[in-house]
């Protein structure tokens, strides 16, 4: 009996999904209202959203992937690549960098999760102004590895130094802006020894140390902030002097402070839905987190040498994209519902949009071009001298000369300087074996690239798809909020 893959590779068709019919159906009145503006967001906001429509669609491209045995065909749409709010794109670069971090930079030390949230007005400015972003995540850092190193009764003369994995996020659970660190930072640090690195390993850190640790950090951001002209010394309270001047920036602000950014309504609070009898309920303290000031350090999460499952969990988690296309649904009275994945302390289970106010919420979770969400520093820095001798060693690679585009199920993965395959990645996140015929259990191979507008209809139009995209209005898809929730 032939060996047919149990999970075959389907097409996701995006074009059947809610989010898709929203932004095909609203996009040219919210583009219209951007350009209507005297300052309009830059070229690449609107060209996330054009791209994300064309992003896994036949008509676009696609490449054909034949079995070798019995000739069936596979069509394979291209994707948009895009950093912003594609759910396809954004699952894909979570699945590829948590396995490349646990395959090829974390080694098998105890790895700890380190957060810091700011303030709002300081979310605002690090979206507008990436660059101040980088030199608080430079102090941060910083400070961190300073206390590691001495928690581990060692000194920076001696070359101690630990690493961090930095995340930078910048949505939050209600697709609100919400700039914050998510800092993979090892639970100890290196020291060179007999020309060889040598961990030392420190414990979980104390209350009281974390509170220690957080002084320290707000007290070096803000005379940082001071020393670029960022922060204004006032005689009552020091205030930030960032001038709203664009209408990216618009639409950031309103997303920072959960308001809505269009339409008549806009200034006003976005609507929510509440768990009844919770409006009260006083948030429980969290195991390892400080709070002050608008900051907010925690440091719950950690995993050992030996749990490299729950690592790439974490890795994923942290490379997470901001929206989940099962938690958007139709309510009743037409609005666009988001359902938390958590209940929040007072209660708030959903939060409502109109239809172009999603959009501009998805519009603020752009980030600008040529600022990267991903930083290595430390002995994890490309550039260290620790990190040739302390990352994962590499499969040594094969001297075969078979297709490299369709290994064996069997067989080692080769080692590579690049990014992992799309088969690579499907059968790593969901199992599915998409080099495995679905018919006959042979071989697929990629034996073409079509670009070309002609042939794409050709061939479409041969295996009977239709090229028109989805028309209608939306439609209430998914469940709707419970009839206990009530709105606010």
């Amino acid at each position: 009996m032939p060996n047919v893959a149990p999970y075959p590779y389907v097409r996701h068709r995006p074009e059947h999904t809610l989010l898709y019919e929203v932004i095909d159906h609203h996009l040219p009145e919210f583009s219209g209202h951007l350009r209507s503006q005297d300052n309009p967001p830059p070229a690449f906001v609107l060209r996330e959203f054009h791209e994300y429509l064309r992003c896994g669609r036949l008509e676009h491209g696609f490449v054909r992937v034949k079995c070798t045995d019995c000739k069936n065909e596979l069509l394979v749409a291209f994707s948009c690549k895009r950093r912003g709010f594609c759910p396809s794109c954004g699952a894909r670069r979570m699945t590829d960098t948590a396995a490349h971090l646990v395959d090829h930079v974390l080694p098998s030390i105890p790895i700890r999760q380190w957060v810091l949230s700011f303030p709002w007005p300081l979310r605002l400015l690090y979206a507008a102004r990436p660059q101040a972003l980088s030199r608080t995540l430079q102090i941060v850092l910083r400070a961190i590895d300073t206390h590691l190193v001495r928690k581990a009764g060692l000194r920076k003369s001696q070359h101690a130094c630990s690493g961090a994995v930095t995340f930078i996020q910048r949505f939050g659970s209600a697709l609100n802006l919400n700039v914050h660190l998510h800092m993979l930072i090892p639970d100890g640090v290196y020291v060179l020894q007999h020309g060889k690195p040598r961990f030392h390993r420190t414990t979980a850190p104390a209350i009281e140390e974390m509170q220690h640790l957080m002084d320290r950090i707000i007290q070096r951001i803000t005379r940082q902030l001071l020393r670029d002209g960022l922060l204004i010394e006032d005689v009552d309270q020091p205030y930030l002097d960032l001038t709203l001047d664009g209408g990216l920036d618009q639409l950031s602000a309103a997303s920072v402070q959960y308001r809505i950014a269009t339409g008549p309504h806009a200034g006003r609070k976005t609507l929510t839905l509440r768990q009844p009898g919770m409006e009260s309920t006083a948030p429980s303290p969290k195991p390892f987190t400080v709070a002050r000031d608008g900051f907010s350090l925690n440091a719950a999460v950690s995993c050992q040498p030996h749990e490299r499952h729950k690592l790439e969990r974490l890795c994923r988690y942290v490379a997470r994209p901001p929206l989940a296309i099962d938690r958007l649904s139709v309510a009743d009275d037409g609005k666009l519902c988001y359902a938390l994945k958590h209940l929040y302390a007072t209660g708030i289970t959903h939060f409502l949009f109109e239809p172009l106010d999603l959009l501009a919420r998805l519009a603020a979770l752009v980030p600008r071009p040529r600022a990267n969400l991903t930083r290595y520093h430390g002995v994890f820095a490309p550039n260290s001298r620790f990190r040739k001798q302390i990352v994962p060693r590499r499969a040594a690679p094969s001297t075969s000369c078979t297709d490299q585009k369709t290994p064996q199920v069997d067989s080692p993965p080769p080692a590579r300087s690049h990014g992992m395959t799309w088969a690579e990645r499907l059968k790593r996140t969901f199992e599915i074996e998409v080099t495995t015929c679905v018919l006959c259990g042979g071989r697929l191979r990629v034996i073409a690239d079509i670009t070309q507008p002609q042939l794409i209809d050709k061939i479409l139009q041969h295996i009977k798809t239709s090229r028109a995209p989805p028309a209608k209005a939306p439609t209430k898809q998914n469940t709707a909020p419970s009839p206990r929730s009530v709105a606010s």
